[in-house]
């Protein structure tokens, strides 16, 4: 039953494509009885095109693997039902436009999807160019001539010149007008290439019977009807030409030693060796026979390149050597063309990483040829992130990110690594890719021993710089909270040594272990306060509240002294000169009150004979002046303590010798996105740059600790020392992303910048 979705006017074809005038559109009668034709077979196998792969996708989704995989392929199906009348009424839309060639001649665009084209080469779309590429680079060898004809006819009668890209008939345009159709669909990745495929295998492979329609009905409009006869003379002499060519039965064919084993190649030509152009006359090579020579040269490389360290091979000029060499002539498919130079264009990128050695560069250089296998046998292996082989490149060179080559760097246990896994792909790997994961594994497992010796160092080191941090920054809190609380204070020196030798160190363990947001730092804190006040307290009027202190702090005391260690006899002494300090306050207080209780009654017998308010008036002069404030004890709150300490906590004095920066300076703002683990480059006046990494930020101290690949402390910085050497580009950080990737971006970047400085 014929699917009414398949049904389309062919007069919705042919109209004119949306926003053409008809005066863009004019064309001379016979290019425009073509472009009739041309388009009317078209648009009937985009019919069949679509029907296939209703039944194709359909057998695919049920023996889809998962559950998604299944889910996207049927709801491609559906969509493809849905949109199909669409999509044939847009490739036909296209095909028309393509004859607008005025237009194009100007713009000279290429063609997105050809595989000269770079900026698609990222995920699956690499497959995507490769198959499109293919189906065009198909159409064009079988259908050369008829394809010639049609562009000496057009060139008859367009003002503009025609030639492979522009023609409207040629498989480019065809190819291109189908793509384009496609392409704002929201397809599951499988279900897109096998539209592609179907689309190949029904349209482009009958693009003969359309071009001898087309070829023919110019031969009837007049327009050089004369190619017709010349193309059937030639048809005719060519089986003739042929059995001249041919051996005769029993003719054993003479081969040179270089040619043994290659004889059958099929695609030798006699009197010129070599590499071919294209459409020279000589069949592309196939894939398994380049990935031969490839393999050969691989195993044998000349000499010079041997020898020559870090170098970038020029593959097409050693497959020119060696076709010579054995006396054949090839051309290459335009894939394997476009990948062999993508390829050399990543390397280039590699063997120019600032971010790697020279040694390990030209140890990397040496993958140049296996990993070009492997694109050439895999055409995914671009858009494939996970792909083994990928991964060993991206571990070597992450591995290798910090290592410097100093003497005798040949025997560094690194370098000898790298150089042992980039020998076994030389000459273990043929077209297995297994090789790929085992090295990587082993690889990896070499890595791991490596860093965890490199931690161990490291860590000694942060924690070495973590315990002065917090250190220094205790003795700063413990000095701020002691100065504090004896400033401007005559007190005993039993006093002050309590305070030196006890409390201060009470206070700093307190600090260290637990913070001081602790309670336990604000109960020491108040043991120290408490202290002070005890032998600065007025008396006798805190004679009453001093006695219900002292035994509590008596024993907070006690505990300090168990906690920092002091000795039995100082601990004695000191105890001993705090009972004489409050002895002698407590025998003051007795005779201060004794002296007060006396005068009082002095003066009441002189003031007997006074009246009463008189004696009180004197009673009241007679008793001593304290002032006001003298019943408080004047010291810092604990708030104010606290205060003192938070201050000390953020202050930081800038680095000696450098300019202050403000905060909206961007090397400022960098310091705070510097991320822990990241490389950098470092170079000092006088000294050779070497590879260091962020270790640790030690926020306490302000401090920025740098190692290098061993784990050993090479270099360590303030936050303002680090924004002036980020400044002054004497620490430049290195590129932490994966090597192929970012080779990969560079070549894309590369090429859409070329492109747009030629157009």
């Amino acid at each position: 039953m014929k699917d009414t979705n398949n049904v389309v006017t062919l007069s919705g074809i042919l109209r004119e494509p949306r926003g053409v005038t008809k005066s863009e559109a004019a064309l001379p009668a016979a290019a425009e009885a073509v472009r009739a034709k041309a388009v009317g077979y078209l648009v009937e196998q985009a019919k069949q095109v679509f029907a296939k792969v209703d039944d194709s996708l359909f057998a695919m989704a049920e023996k889809a693997h998962g559950q998604d995989e299944q889910d996207g392929l049927f709801q491609a199906l559906r969509l493809l039902r849905v949109e199909r009348r669409r999509l044939v009424e847009q490739f036909g839309d296209n095909v028309t436009r393509a004859f607008r060639i005025s237009e194009l001649s100007k713009a000279e665009s290429q063609d997105q999807y050809s595989a000269d084209n770079l900026s698609l080469v990222h995920n699956d779309d690499l497959e995507q160019l490769v198959a499109v590429d293919t189906m065009v680079a198909n159409a064009k060898r079988d259908f050369a001539e008829p394809l010639t004809e049609i562009v000496l006819r057009l060139n008859t009668l367009l003002s503009v010149k025609i030639y492979d890209k522009n023609n409207p008939l040629g498989p480019d345009r065809i190819c291109d007008a189908f793509v384009e159709a496609v392409r704002t669909l929201d397809l599951h990745f499988r279900a897109r290439l096998t539209v592609l495929k179907k689309f190949e295998q029904v349209v482009m492979a009958s693009l003969g019977q359309m071009y001898d329609q087309c070829n023919d009905l110019f031969a009837e409009q007049g327009v050089l009807p004369s190619l017709k006869q010349q193309r059937r003379a030639a048809r005719q002499a060519r089986p003739e030409t042929r059995s001249q060519a041919r051996p005769q039965a029993g003719q054993q064919q003479e081969t040179s030693p270089a040619d043994s084993g290659r004889s059958n190649t099929g695609y030798g030509a006699p009197g010129s060796y070599g590499l071919m152009p294209v459409g020279a006359g000589v069949a592309p090579m196939p894939a398994q026979d380049l990935l031969n020579h490839l393999g050969e040269l691989q195993s044998h490389l000349p000499q010079d390149y041997a020898d020559s360290g870090v170098q970038l091979l020029n593959v097409s000029g050693l497959l020119q050597s060696r076709l010579v060499e054995a006396q054949q002539s090839a051309a290459l498919a335009k894939v394997d063309s476009d990948i062999i130079k993508l390829v050399e264009m990543l390397f280039s990128f590699i063997l120019e990483d600032r971010n790697l050695a020279e040694p390990i560069k030209s140890q990397l250089g040496r993958l140049q040829l296996p990993l070009l296998k492997v694109a050439i046998a895999d055409k995914s292996f671009f858009s494939k992130g996970g792909h083994p082989a990928r991964k060993l490149l991206n571990e070597l060179a992450d591995a290798c990110t910090g290592w410097q080559a100093r003497e005798n760097y040949e025997s560094d246990p690194l370098f000898k690594k790298v150089s042992e896994v980039v020998s076994r792909v030389l000459t273990e790997f043929d077209q297995d890719i297994n090789i790929f994961s085992l090295l990587l594994e082993s690889l990896r497992e070499f890595i791991l021993r490596e860093r965890k010796r490199a931690q161990k160092l490291e860590q000694r080191i942060v924690d070495e710089a973590d315990g002065k941090a917090k250190t220094q920054a205790a003795r700063a809190r413990v000095a701020a909270v002691m100065d504090a609380l004896v400033a401007e204070r005559d007190l005993p020196p039993v006093v002050v040594e309590w305070l030196d030798k006890v409390w201060s160190n009470m206070l700093f363990l307190t600090c260290v272990k637990e913070g001081t947001e602790s309670e336990s730092w604000s109960r020491e804190v108040r043991t120290a306060r408490d202290l002070v006040w005890s032998v600065h307290a007025p008396m006798p009027e805190s004679r009453k509240q001093l006695l219900g202190l002292l035994p509590a702090l008596q024993e907070r005391l006690k505990a300090g002294v168990e906690a920092v260690s002091l000795n039995s006899f100082d601990a004695r002494r000191m105890f001993a000169g705090l009972k004489d300090v409050y002895r002698e306050r407590f025998a003051l207080a007795q005779q201060v009150a004794a002296e007060r209780a006396l005068k009082a009654k002095e003066e009441v017998r002189e003031e007997a004979r006074r009246e009463v308010r008189e004696e009180l008036a004197s009673a009241q002069a007679a008793e001593p002046a304290v002032p006001e404030a003298a019943s408080v004890v004047e010291l810092p709150q604990m708030e104010e303590l606290e205060q003192v300490v938070a201050e000390v906590a953020v202050s930081a004095s800038p680095a000696a010798g450098e300019d202050a920066l403000s905060e909206s300076d961007s090397y400022w703002q960098q310091t705070y996105r510097l991320a822990q683990g990241s490389w950098f480059e470092l170079k000092r006046e006088g000294e050779e740059p070497f590879r260091c990494r962020l270790a640790a930020v030690i926020r306490d101290i302000d401090q920025f600790i740098f190692v290098n690949r061993n784990g050993a402390k090479v270099a360590e910085f303030t936050r303002l020392e680090l924004a002036h050497a980020l400044r002054k580009a004497e620490l430049l950080p290195l590129d932490d992303g994966m090597l192929f990737e970012r080779a990969l971006q560079s070549v894309i970047g590369n090429v859409r910048k070329s492109r747009g400085e030629l157009s």
